[in-house]
């Protein structure tokens, strides 16, 4: 019988939540991975099993289980890692979200925000009607909620960072995570928002 792979890991559930095996190792030695315990990101390591042995430590009620490394070891880790790898674990245990894109939803009923560092993705989506209610500008055209999001990328990252946080997102085709960050979630930073991109807007359609 082989060893049970790292990839295959996923305990304990209650604290754990395995996002991506960084070195998997081999028979008898040490593995480690990305994920979330009780909702931080670290990097758990445990010791693979063997033929003989196939479970490997640590291990509770016959399940292998993962467990943490300390803090203090994580860049040691990283160094082990493929360069083009390095900065995305590294932004990952930041635990910031760094969302590089806004586009609109193919429906063009939602704006899209892209976090593209993580892997899979992680999207945050707001509802076009949302900003439009929110503003009160009903007749905002579904291009104009684009470039709303695009101007305030930075207060809407701070609005998904904390639900992000939280585990409150969905997951969907491919693990791609989303956050839907909703009327409640936006209410408190509303005042915030910069809408001067809008009298651009309207301006640059008088422009020919």
């Amino acid at each position: 019988m082989s060893y049970i792979k790292p990839q295959e890991v996923v305990s304990p559930k209650a604290h754990w939540k395995l996002e991506d095996v960084l070195l998997e190792g081999e028979a008898g030695t040490s593995a480690y991975a990305l994920g979330y315990w009780d909702g931080w990101p670290r990097i758990g390591f445990r010791w693979n099993g063997t033929d003989e042995s196939p479970i490997g430590n640590p291990q509770s009620r016959g399940l292998p289980t993962w467990t943490m490394l300390d803090r203090k070891l994580h860049e040691a880790v990283t160094n082990l890692l493929p360069a083009e790898k390095q900065n995305r674990v590294r932004h990952f245990l930041e635990g910031k979200l760094r969302f590089e894109g806004v586009s609109l939803s193919e429906d063009h009923a939602s704006v899209l925000l892209w976090d593209l560092s993580r892997n899979p993705a992680i999207v945050a989506k707001i509802a076009c009607s949302t900003i439009r209610a929110l503003i009160g500008k009903s007749n905002l055209t579904d291009n104009d909620c684009r470039l709303v999001a695009q101007v305030n990328i930075q207060l809407l990252t701070e609005v998904a960072q904390g639900m992000f946080a939280q585990q409150r997102y969905s997951i969907r085709d491919k693990g791609v995570r989303i956050i839907e960050i909703g009327r409640d979630e936006l209410m408190p930073v509303v005042s915030q928002l910069s809408l001067s991109v809008l009298q651009v807007a309207e301006l640059s359609r008088w422009v020919r």
